[in-house]
């Protein structure tokens, strides 16, 4: 239905999570990956950029 695969829709939906955080708080890159679910900071940076486009720090710098 989502034509996607479930590791796939979660991480969007992870992404989606930690790019809304990183817009409404001053917390941490690292922080935020973890409560979003990421266990591994290098992996979140990657399937952000993947998602997003940019890096986490760079979304959070060029939106603000």
């Amino acid at each position: 239905m989502t034509k996607s695969t479930p590791i796939e829709y979660l991480n969007t939906y992870r992404v989606e999570r930690a790019a809304r955080k990183l817009l409404n708080s001053d917390t941490s890159v690292t922080d935020i990956s973890y409560m979003c679910g990421f266990n591994d900071l290098s992996y979140f940076i990657k399937t952000f950029k993947a998602i997003k486009g940019v890096t986490p720090a760079k979304f959070r710098k060029t939106v603000i």
